[in-house]
């Protein structure tokens, strides 16, 4: 009897088990369904956004409205510009306020500014059109980052925020193939010429998706109303976030501002983030390459467009492997040496040159497979920093806004459009960032297992001490019972400070 008995407990367990590994696998499931195809849609609108000048520029734009000089580096520079400025103000934004209501609302704003764009005459109107987009734009990715960072634990984390950035590849190569049908189509239709077509199709395509935004970005565990998420959902969720030590939102306070300048993470993330984005932007000028006839190759304005998306899909999957790689084997700082030593060579090849249209183009073809290193990264700030949710979501807006002002400055010494395709300096540049931001996290990675993981002592608000006091006496907090895990959360957590 008592053996029976005893089968009937053990079997209980295992059932209990299997119930909870199943409720978390659902939750999962949701998230992924709701929360991660609007981000990566949205992320990959953005993009359509932002490399329809690109494509307009070499579908038309650029004689119609008779850029001079350096004038298309300008484009690019209003926007980083722009990006820049709104970085902090926009984080501050999310954290004060619900991202479900802030997020989308700057969604609209840059998605009415991007049809503005077709009316331009000169090129002074798209200068001051894509420092608004730039502005507006500036919330969107460390933003998500945020929010997905409120939702999944480190073993699932690189591999969404991989298909984040992911997405973006699929947009910049779903505008190729927009403006090469648009230019085949529309081309001239009711007096406006392609270009300016796909600035107007682009609202259109955009509006609808960031009015999604409203019902489908969850907010975080504790203050979530989505409807697609039920009570037993927000539980499971918030214990898994105490489970991994990961903070929950609270207030921003100028105390927390302060203390991320006082460790050592905020300032080597400003300077090993923000070399590896400016490095990856080189294949932003491929599409010059191509229009330059290099080595006696002469391309169509249709394969101008369409030849630069092989590139994107081939970023899309070195991406989301590395990624996956990332989460399957725990090494977070191995698969950064490894995406930024690709794109270390790709620099390399184009620094020399003199290899024939092939070597060249399996330069470019590198430098597209290592952009997914600016994933890898910010996952692995984000964990770094995950002890305070304000404090991660402004390292990791900062490291954002920090890389796009580099990328407001330096592609006038790198990629000079008078030098085109062939730039003096920009490739040797772009090696050198990827060994600095290899260098960077190298040495974060060494501080973290001699002095443990950054932000543990973080000032706390008033409300946020009441609650944690209530967490670690067992207390009710707004009527839930709290298990009293800090301890065993924090030395899970511990065991990813290495990764």
């Amino acid at each position: 009897m008592r053996l029976f008995n005893r089968r009937n407990r053990d079997d209980g367990v295992v059932g209990e088990n299997d119930v909870h590994k199943a409720t978390r696998t659902a939750l999962v499931r949701r998230l992924d369904l709701f929360l991660m195809t609007y981000v990566c849609v949205s992320y990959c609108m953005k993009y359509i956004d932002q490399q329809a000048h690109s494509n307009a520029y070499v579908s038309g734009m650029k004689e119609e409205l008779h850029f001079k000089g350096n004038e298309y580096n300008w484009v690019g520079t209003f926007f980083s510009i722009g990006y820049t400025i709104g970085t902090i103000p926009s984080q501050f934004l999310t954290a004060r306020f619900r991202p479900s209501v802030i997020v989308p609302i700057f969604e609209i704003s840059w998605s009415v500014l991007i049809a503005i764009n077709a009316a331009a005459k000169n090129v002074k109107l798209i200068f001051a059109m894509r420092f608004l987009i730039g502005l507006f734009e500036s919330i969107a990715y460390p933003g998500f980052v945020s929010v997905l960072a409120s939702w999944y634990t480190p073993a699932e984390l690189a591999k969404r925020v991989a298909f984040l950035q992911a997405s973006s590849a699929a947009g910049s190569m779903f505008s190729g193939y927009l403006q090469a049908a648009i230019y085949r189509g529309l081309n001239g239709k009711h007096g406006l010429s392609g270009w300016r077509w796909l600035f107007i199709i682009d609202m259109l395509i955009s509006l609808p998706i960031a009015c999604s935004g409203f019902w489908l970005i969850p907010d975080t565990p504790k203050t979530s109303r989505a409807i697609w998420l039920k009570p037993h959902h927000l539980e499971e969720a918030e214990e898994r976030m105490k489970e991994i030590g990961r903070a929950p939102k609270g207030k921003l306070t100028l105390a927390k501002v302060i203390a991320v300048f006082k460790e050592y993470p905020a300032w080597i993330i400003m300077f090993c983030y923000p070399p590896c984005i400016v490095a990856g932007q080189a294949i932003s000028y491929f599409n010059l390459y191509l229009k330059s006839n290099p080595s006696g190759h002469k391309f169509s304005v249709y394969q101008v467009n369409l030849i630069p998306t092989g590139g994107q899909a081939l970023q899309i999957f070195a991406t989301i492997g590395s990624a996956a790689l990332s989460d399957y084997f725990g090494a977070r700082l191995a698969m950064i040496w490894v995406v930024a030593g690709i794109g270390m060579l790709g620099h390399i090849l184009l620094s020399i040159w003199d290899i024939g249209f092939n070597g060249q183009f399996a330069g470019y073809m590198l430098i597209y497979c290592a952009v997914g290193s600016g994933a890898l990264l910010l996952t692995w700030f984000s964990e770094l920093c995950s002890a305070d949710a304000e404090v991660r979501t402004l390292v990791i807006g900062l490291a954002n806004g920090i890389g796009y002002a580099w990328i407001s400055g330096f592609p006038f010494i790198m990629y000079p459009a008078s030098q085109a395709p062939h730039y003096k300096y920009g490739y040797q540049m772009g090696a050198g960032f990827y060994a600095i931001a290899i260098t960077g996290c190298t040495i974060i990675a060494i501080l973290v297992r001699r002095y443990g993981l950054p932000y543990q002592n973080v000032p706390k608000s008033l409300v946020e001490t009441r609650s944690e006091s209530s967490i670690e006496e067992g207390h009710e907090v707004e009527g839930e019972k709290i298990d009293t895990d800090g301890d065993v959360a924090f030395d899970r957590l511990s065991a990813h400070q290495t990764r």
